[in-house]
């Protein structure tokens, strides 16, 4: 799905090794440190976290290998 230019992906909360919930925040950790801190070499943001597990991205190849490790 695309919303303004941005490829959508939607993924449930996530759970740690022990249990507990964690909600998004793994989720939000592993695209800064895949995606560089969010931004490109402009400083412009390659993806956004929006709300509720949605997370948005300008290239649809990293909105993939997000899906592929986390949905």
């Amino acid at each position: 799905m695309v919303m303004n230019d941005w490829h959508v992906a939607a993924v449930s909360s996530q759970v740690n090794s022990n249990g507990q919930y964690a909600g998004w925040l793994p989720c939000m950790q592993w695209c800064t440190r895949v995606f560089d801190q969010g931004a490109d070499v402009t400083g412009r943001n390659v993806w956004r976290y929006e709300s509720e597990g949605v997370f948005l991205f300008e290239n649809e190849a990293d909105r993939t290998a997000f899906l592929l490790r986390w949905a």
